[in-house]
């Protein structure tokens, strides 16, 4: 459904934050029942864009806006927003999912029968109604993902903007997310969505903008912007094959470490929240020298199986060896000593005033002299990208940069084990790159879980993967990704 009738139409000459300018001469019109994508490097003005088509920046977010935004199909509220982390959109005002997704509505006064319909449908659509009773603060970063999408569906808004909403989705909840953006164009709402994922975008949108430094690179129909060869831009890369990924793959695959001894051995692992077990009997040896990714649906136990390893969920049987160190019994702050953990969220994790500062504060904690500190914090941020960001402050850099940092103060303490909590979520090609390298560095000296839904990481950068399904080990190998869409 595509009326022409317009849900938004915004021209900006500039916007900018203090004295940085994020955005100029963008005009953009969005109709009803039409999908527009936004892709660009990071620092591109994306998420400033998406903000502004919302209706949210210069009310309840500061910046200064020269230029018009408007809905010219109203609504209460005219516009929805889905935020990238989905731990922002939560009002922790419900005790239950569907509670949460009810908030909106409530907030519309309306009917009891009218919320019920509201949210019974958008949680249906989100791929949510099973989650519908459970507490939200217990659920995985992809199952929240799906409930905040369910709480901007609930408002009935004639727009809807999506900044990064798969990233912390497995494969099967982003393909059905698609399919339910797409559902969409049926009922008349227009979207807007933000997404690195290029693949996604291209299944998705009925046309593509690329941003660059703030203004527009290109516009166009999806295969015209996303598929260019060479890319429109070297930051953000472009749509790759099946064939493709393979040869990347073959090409950057580190030296093969299954001769080696496990350096990470656990056994018969159980754990999880109040009286409900996450992690069944999990058993699982990691090699000296290994990547490994972790795959499986959201909330199969991936998360807490690194914090159950990392000492923050108590095991319930089981044990846990890095090296020649027996964690079992250990608490978390001598465990720091031997795993590094870096969570989905880097916010939880930063808190230092500069970025050396937090880069140097874990190899300080655990005994390192300054000089030392100070050598292998250089160390880890250049691998990260993050050299001569030094003196900026972490709270000032973009989400994708604090993600890195996070990545870089654990890799500066040298553990012997590091894991990665969805590393790659909203990065570009080159922010990838950045933790590639950041990899196989710890690879050269210990070993390394990531836990991922970018299966086209996985590929290039992990010697293999292990599935876990409903709290165990089911399957440890190579995967095959192939051209269909969404390759996450």
């Amino acid at each position: 459904m595509n009326d022409r009738t317009l849900v938004l139409s915004l021209r900006l000459e500039r916007v900018a934050y203090r004295e940085r300018v994020a955005l100029r001469d963008i005009a953009l019109d969005i109709a009803r029942g039409e999908i527009v994508g936004i892709a660009g490097h990071v620092g591109a003005g994306k998420s400033t864009l998406a903000l502004a088509a919302a209706g949210l920046l210069g009310t309840s977010l500061p910046a200064a806006i020269r230029g018009s935004i408007e809905h010219p199909c109203g609504g209460r509220p005219p516009a929805a927003f889905v935020f990238a982390n989905p731990s922002t959109q939560l009002t922790e005002l419900g005790e239950t999912v569907e509670e949460e997704v009810a908030v909106g509505p409530e907030n519309q006064a309306l009917e009891s029968h009218e919320i019920r319909a509201r949210v019974d449908a958008a949680l249906e659509l989100a791929d949510a109604m099973a989650l519908a009773l459970r507490i939200p603060r217990e659920l995985s970063g992809g199952e929240l993902q799906r409930v905040s999408l369910a709480s901007a569906l609930a408002l009935d808004a004639p727009l809807l903007v999506l900044d990064e909403p798969t990233a912390q989705l497995d494969p099967e909840a982003a393909l059905r997310f698609v399919g339910a953006v797409r559902s969409l164009r049926e009922r008349g709402v227009g979207v807007l969505v933000v997404e690195q994922n290029l693949e996604i975008l291209a299944a998705l949108a009925d046309r593509v903008l690329l941003l660059a430094d703030g203004a527009l690179l290109a516009s166009g129909a999806p295969a015209e912007v996303l598929g260019r060869v060479p890319p429109w831009d070297a930051r953000v890369g472009g749509r790759r094959t099946g064939h493709e990924a393979d040869r990347a793959r073959d090409a950057q695959r580190p030296p093969h470490a299954a001769s080696r001894a496990p350096l990470v051995r656990i056994a018969g692992l159980t754990a999880g929240y109040g009286t409900r077990d996450v992690l069944r009997d999990l058993s699982l040896d990691i090699r000296n020298g290994e990547a490994v990714a972790w795959i499986g649906r959201n909330g199969a136990g991936k998360s807490t199986l690194a914090r159950t390893i990392m000492g923050l969920v108590p095991a319930r049987a089981g044990n846990i060896g890095v090296g020649t160190h027996d964690l079992t019994s250990l608490p978390a702050h001598e465990r720091a000593r031997y795993v590094g953990l870096v969570f989905q969220d880097p916010r939880s994790q930063l808190f230092s005033r500069t970025v050396i500062e937090e880069a140097t504060f874990g190899p300080r904690t655990l005994g390192a002299p300054r000089e030392a500190a100070l050598t292998q914090a250089r160390e880890a941020l250049r691998a990260v990208g993050l050299d001569g960001r030094e003196k900026d402050h972490p709270g000032d850099l973009a989400p994708q940069l604090q993600r890195r940092l996070a990545i870089a103060s654990s890799l500066a303490s040298r553990p012997e084990f590091l894991i990665l909590d969805e590393p790659t979520a909203g990065q570009d090609a080159e922010g990838r790159g950045f933790i590639g390298a950041a990899l196989a560095l710890q690879r050269s000296r210990g070993a390394a879980a990531v836990i991922t839904h970018d299966l086209r990481f996985a590929q290039d950068e992990c010697d293999h993967n292990v599935t876990i399904t409903d709290g165990h080990v089911s399957h440890i190998g190579r995967i095959s990704i192939g051209d269909d869409p969404p390759a996450r």
